[in-house]
Formats: structure tokens, sequence, C-alpha cells
């Protein structure tokens, strides 16, 4: 696979998880500050198919063409790289880890008519986990972009 392609391949997987993590985000966000269930349950239902069919591929596509993208260039295993995967390794085990908190919220609300105390907590976590996904997120863009620690 050429050089350009992998790039093209890498830079929209990236934009693919990014948009659709911060737009599938700020939609459950606001949808549960509204505090209506049965719209709650709708969302989460949505964000929970977009992290399956566009996020979960987009991640696995980001790791691949990353690092085959890294060996082209011959930054594998330098600092840099290390950070990279370092990053993005957090970054992964945050959103798993919030991945397994909507799943969760889904099922709270499935056998309830009003938001119980858990949910709310849940939610809280969920954000928090949230907010170092997107800025560690956005580091890996700097870090591509600007190839610092080499």
């Amino acid at each position: 696979m050429s050089y350009q392609l992998l790039k093209l391949i890498h830079i929209l997987s990236a934009t693919l998880m990014i948009g659709t993590g911060l737009g599938s985000a700020f939609y459950l966000f606001l949808t549960y500050k509204r505090s209506q269930v049965s719209t709650i349950k709708d969302v989460l239902k949505l964000v929970i198919l977009a992290d399956i069919i566009f996020i979960t591929p987009a991640v696995i596509t980001q790791l691949i063409t990353g690092v085959m993208l890294s060996d082209l260039m011959g930054l594998a295993y330098t600092n840099w790289f290390w950070v990279v995967l370092s990053t993005s390794s957090i970054v992964l085990v945050l959103w798993i880890r919030a991945a397994f908190i909507q799943v969760k919220l889904k099922k709270i609300l499935e056998h309830e008519n009003e938001i119980p105390e858990k949910f709310h907590r849940l939610m809280k976590v969920w954000f928090y986990l949230g907010v170092p996904s997107f800025l560690g997120s956005i580091f890996i863009y700097y870090l591509m972009v600007y190839k610092t620690f080499l």
C-alpha cells in the first residue's frame, strides 16, 4: 500500500473516531441534562451503536495504519512512537471504560421510569472519563502533525 493512501486512511479514521466520539458525547450529555428518560434511552442506544459501527473500526484502523506509517517513516520505536503509543493506550482504556458505562446506563434505564441516583453517579464517571480521553485524542493529533519528542 502506498504511503499516501495509508496516510489518507489514517487521517480519515482519526477524523471519524474523534468526530463521532465528540458528537455522540455532545448529544448524550445534552439529552441527559434534559432528564427525559425515554429520550435518554433512545440516545444511549444510538451512541452505543455509533461506537460499534464507527468508533471501534476507526480505533482499530488507527492502530494498524499508525504503526505502518511509523515504520514507513522510520519513526517506529523512537521516543515519539512510544509517547504516541502510550497516550493512545491511555485514551483507549478510558474509552473502553466509558463504553461499558454507556451499556450499564442503558440497562439501568431499561427498568426505570425515572433517573435513579446510580445513573447520575455513572454519568459523572462517564463525563470525567471523556474529558481526559478527548484531550488525549487532541494531544495525539498534535503529535501526528508536529512529530515532537523525536
